[in-house]
Parts: C-alpha cells; structure tokens; sequence
C-alpha cells in the first residue's frame, strides 16, 4: 500500500510516529529524538521500501545552504536515528543501507488516523492582550526563520508549516490557559518551580563541535538560574544525560523536576541557531517551543531572551533579575573570543593537568580577541585560582594573578555574579578576610540566587567559622540544585564528619560511589571515615583504592598513618619509601606525619626542620599531637602555625 505524503501518524513494529507532533513513542512511552532524525525518518516512512538516496536526504535537510558537513552530518542523524529505534546497519529491522547509494525503509507500515488538534479559536477568545502580543513577536520570528535554512524540504516545509503552527498555538495557548493548575503541581511549598535543562544536542555532526553546544547549555543554565523562584539544575547533573533515550517521566523522577527544556544547536561561521521545547515531565506533553537564529556575536542576548521566555512559561511572570539578564545580555561579543571562552570552560571542566592548561590558553585567546569580555577575564582568573589550590603554580603567586585578573573583570561588569564568587573564594582561601568573603558570596547569591558556586563556598565558609549545622544544611540546598553531581555528593561527608556525625557520612560515601565508583576522593574520604571508627583495615582498603585511582602523596601518607595506627609498622614504612621515590615535591610534614604515628620522635623532627609555612599536612594536624610537650615543637610552631583565621591556607 502507498504511503501518502502527507502522512500524520505511522505505526511500525513497537513504534508510533506521529509526525505533527514530532514524537516517536514505544510501548506509549515517548522517546527522545531530535530534530534531524525525527526529520530522516518521516521521509524513509513516507517512501517506506524506496531508495531514498543520500544527496536526496541532504536536499531535503539541508537546502540552499548548510550548517554542517553533509556527509558527517546525515551519518550521524542516521546513527541517531538508529539507536532510538534499536537498529542497527549490520542486522537492519527498520532502515536498511544500500551501500554508496541510501538508505530504505523495510518494516511494514500502518497508517494511523490524525491525533485530534485543541480547537484554538476557543482558546483565542480566553487570552489577554499581552499574551497575543508576545505569540505575536515568536510568530513574526518563526517567519524570519523560514527564510533561513531549515531542515524540511520546501514542499513539505509549506505543507507542515500550517500545521505545525496549528499545533504550537494549541500547546502555546492551551499551556498559558491551564498553567496555572500545571505550576501549581510542579511547585513547591513556597512556590517554587524546578526545572532541568538537558545537554542540548550538537547537530553539527562533528563531535569535535560539542563543546559549543556543552557551553551554550550550561550558559542557558545560568541564565535560568537567575529567577529567584526557579530551581534550576545545575550542569553537573544536567550533563549525565547527554545522549540519554529515557523519557521525560523517568528523568524528572530522578532529578525530582517538574519541567525538563531540551533541544539542539547548530552553527555555521557566525550564525547559530537553537531550538528548544518545554516538557511537562508528569505527562511527557511538549507545552512550548521556539527556534531562534542569530549572528554569533548576539548569542548573549539569545542566551539572554531564551531563558526570560522559560522563565515566563513556568512562573508566569518576570522578576527583577530577569528583566536586568535582558538589558545586561544585549552586549555583543566577538565570536571568535565567545568560541575562545566556551573551549577554555569545556577543558577547564575536565580537571585534568592537560585540560588546566587549555583552559589557561583559550581563555587568554578570547581576552586577546575581545580585551572588555568580562566573562573571559572571570575565566582566566578561576584557571588561577584553582591552579594556586591545587598547587599546579607556586600558590601565592597563583592566588594573587586570579586576585588581580577579577578585580579588571569587575571594573567591565561590577554584576558579575561569577566574578563576585571567585572575588569571595579568594578572600577566604588566600586572604584569610572571612567578613570581606561573606559580603562578597552573599552579593553574588543576591545578583543571582541559584549561583550554586556562591553557595557552595558560602557552606564552606559557615563550616570554617564553626557554624556546622547552617553549614550542613547549605551544603544539602547544594546538593538539592545537583543530586547528581558526584563531586558534591562526596563532598558533603566531610560536613558530617566534622559535625561528628561519621555514620551518616559513611551512608553519603556509599551513595556517591553508586554514582560514580571510580572517583578517587570518595574512596578516601571513605577512609577518613573508617579511621575515625578505628576501623583501620577498612580504612586502609579504601585509601588504596584512591592510590590506585589516582596516586597523590597526601593519599599516600595517609596510608603510612593508617597502618601506622593499625601497628603495622613494616607497612607504614614502605609508604615512606613510596613517599621519596615519587618524582615530584613531597612535603616533609607527609613524612614527618607517618614517624609521628610510629613513634620515631627525631625522626619526626628531622623531617619537620625542612617544612615550610604552605606545606599540608599542616602542624596542627593532629598526628603531631604526640610531638607538643617537646621545647623544639613550640619554635616550629611558632614558624609553620597557619594564620588561626584561615586554616584553608
């Protein structure tokens, strides 16, 4: 039987395609497919057990002229495609490769009657001016758009345009009619409304282009971020869905969101567009959609306006903060330097020795491209900072460039929630001004309250102070923001265990191991927490795990000082060999902690005499305790004692 071509819904094995709705679902279940695959697999169902031949799909998804390389492009489309429907070229089921040719649909197909479209004129007749005139604006740029590149070909383009503009202002009108019940169940106790954006898809077909799309994700999450009555997730999570087929229902589950915003982005020299859709994550309907197209140099202002229009759908408002995001965000940029700055986020993300160092050189490049990008300037100096932490560069002179390099990004943009964070983290940690520290985090949780950096340092900060419990329960809003983020999850244990709460932390650990088994810090936290139940063996099995993972000197000499307290002094002085044949600076306190435990007193001191003020463990560790009631230990105290104030450096 022939296939009509303007086919609305099709049924073929467990799948259902409805093609004016854009959703393939299996089994009921609606899955994730985007737009170009979506696009390959209505023309094969359409020409179902034809040849539809390669330059045929690059006319039809790429006409006039291109965002992507055909050919990358259409293969990966295709291998999308594939994976949604469980397929593969080797054991064909739905799309069959005809080599050097096409590609041909060979599953039987069963045309299904259309879905039945809410009549829009009675929902016309309930809207208010305002919301015409902002349908208005979105239907004036959907026109703009069509005289750009697009994805349909020109015939099925006009045909599907009427419909699908049919479909968006049912959904469209239908969501501002209804919102108010369907924010009412996403909402909170005190009216808060949680959304997660997912990782937008490159549609490039170069994977060597994902970083852009990871940037302007994670930017769109910031910019979001800034409503104050939005909960937003924050990337770390967000990303561990890259690539996912689970459906909206199962992710906002998991993350505990009412709303989930996906979609793709595709440029060409210095044009970009994205598009994007709003999805109600208890009924997997699809309430909003926009398409926007710019020169690269306006993409602030689009990450901007995007995030205002969510913003609007799911509170039905605009705050303060929101209209400032459109005023501020209307700066051009460079698009060489935005390219520049999005690379030096994506390395620097990787927390790799490697990746600092792009990070270090991208970020210079987009400052030498674009000398007023504040953004950059906040990006070289997090590199710094950082650096000086881990002690990649010799830490005071670190600590003083990323000083120095916030304070010329504040002068560019003094509502830098970013750059007021770093500016605080950097009077915590190396100026040892815990007052001037708080005022800095609390400005920048006022400029953007889901700036979650903010808070987190801000955690920190209550935790150094002695306020444990205010501590804890910011460190938990943290986790709220990122449940996913397996860095946090770790992190929260060393709140616990210095509330003394060492069960629940080992509880924590168990839960940040499931996320991610092979991540170094929790196995040695996991030990800190064995040890202070005197649980030494445990303990000593966990900190191994974490040498092997990932082999660092302290993690070492906390493993001398484990079996050191176990009474296994030959195993202990075996990490002391390990200790000095390392080919990179240990400090002589590692050392001397490991003698401290065992006993040996002038050992201990021979190798503290050679210690410096920077050098971790520090003399108040408490493995030195036994050393205090010697004469000699008050003169090196007085000389390696760290500023009481600032016990972070």
């Amino acid at each position: 039987m022939a296939v009509p071509y303007n086919l609305a819904r099709a049924k073929f094995g467990d799948y259902v395609a409805d093609f004016d709705s854009f959703e393939l679902r299996k089994h009921g279940t609606r899955l994730k497919l985007q737009d170009q695959p979506f696009q390959i697999l209505k023309i094969l169902v359409q020409r179902s057990g034809q040849l539809v031949t390669r330059e045929e799909l690059c006319a039809e998804l790429w006409r006039d002229s291109t965002f992507v390389d055909f050919d990358a492009g259409l293969n990966a489309a295709v291998r999308r495609l594939r994976d949604a429907l469980c397929d593969s070229a080797e054991q064909a089921r739905y799309i069959q490769t005809v080599p050097r040719h096409g590609y041909r649909f060979i599953a039987p197909v069963e045309i299904l009657a259309k879905s039945p479209l809410v009549p829009s004129s009675e929902l016309v007749e309930r809207r208010g001016k305002d919301n015409e005139a902002i349908d208005t604006g979105a239907t004036q740029r959907t026109a703009e758009f069509s005289e750009t590149p697009v994805v349909e070909a020109r015939g099925i383009w006009r045909r599907a345009f009427v419909v699908a503009c049919i479909v968006l202002l049912a959904m469209g009108l239908g969501a501002i009619v209804l919102r108010p019940d369907v924010r009412a169940r996403h909402s909170d106790e005190g009216g808060n409304i949680s959304i997660a954006v997912l990782p937008l898809q490159n549609l490039s077909g170069d994977p060597a282009e994902d970083f852009f799309a990871d940037g302007m994700t994670d930017a769109l999450i910031t910019n979001l971020a800034q409503s104050s009555s939005v909960r937003v997730i924050s990337s770390t999570s967000s990303m561990r869905y890259k690539n996912t087929h689970k459906g909206a229902p199962e992710i906002g589950r998991e993350l505990n969101v009412g709303w989930i915003l996906e979609g793709s982005v595709a440029r060409a020299g210095n044009h970009v567009r994205v598009s994007a859709q709003l999805i109600d994550t208890a009924t997997d309907q699809h309430l909003w959609a926009r398409q926007y197209d710019r020169d690269l140099q306006d993409v602030l202002q689009l990450q901007g306006e995007l995030a205002s229009e969510v913003a609007l759908e799911v509170t039905g408002k605009l705050t303060s903060s929101d209209r400032a995001r459109s005023i501020i965000s209307t700066r051009k940029v460079n698009p060489q330097a935005y390219e520049a700055y999005l690379k030096g986020e994506y390395f620097l993300n990787k927390w790799s020795q490697d990746g600092f160092e792009k990070a270090k050189r991208y970020y210079q490049q987009a400052i030498d491209l674009d000398p007023g990008y504040a953004d950059a300037y906040v990006g070289l100096a997090g590199y710094y900072a950082v650096a000086a932490f881990m002690a990649l560069d010799p830490p005071q002179e670190g600590w003083v460039k990323a000083e120095e390099i916030t304070a010329k990004a504040l002068a560019m943009d003094s509502r830098s929630a970013k750059a007021h964070t770093l500016l605080g983290m950097i009077k915590l940690l190396f100026r040892c001004d815990q007052v001037g520290a708080e005022k800095e985090l609390d400005y920048a949780l006022r400029l953007n309250p889901g700036e979650m950096s903010a808070l987190d340092y801000h955690s920190y900060y209550l935790l150094e102070i002695g306020h444990t419990d205010e501590a804890i329960a910011e460190k938990r809003r943290v986790l709220e923001h990122d449940p996913l983020s397996v860095i946090t999850n770790a992190e929260l244990p060393l709140y616990l265990m210095r509330a003394g709460r060492t069960d629940e932390a080992i509880v924590q650990l168990q839960k940040a191991l499931e996320l991610d088994p092979n991540y170094p810090a929790t196995h040695m936290r996991l030990g800190f927490a064995y040890t202070n139940k005197k649980q030494y063996d445990r303990a000593a099995v966990e900190i191994q795990k974490a040498i092997a993972l990932d082999n660092q000197p302290m993690r070492v000499a906390k493993l001398g000082e484990v079996y050191a307290l176990a009474g296994k002094i030959h195993n202990a002085l075996q990490t002391i060999t390990q200790l000095q044949m390392m080919k990179r600076y240990v400090p002589p306190t590692m050392i001397a902690m490991v003698h401290a435990r065992l006993g040996n007193t002038a050992t201990a001191f021979h190798w503290l005499n050679q210690a410096k003020p920077d050098d971790d463990p520090k003399i108040t560790d408490p493995a030195f305790d036994n050393l205090r009631p010697y004469p000699q230990f008050k003169t090196l105290e007085a000389h390696l004692r760290p500023d009481p104030s600032c016990p972070a450096f």
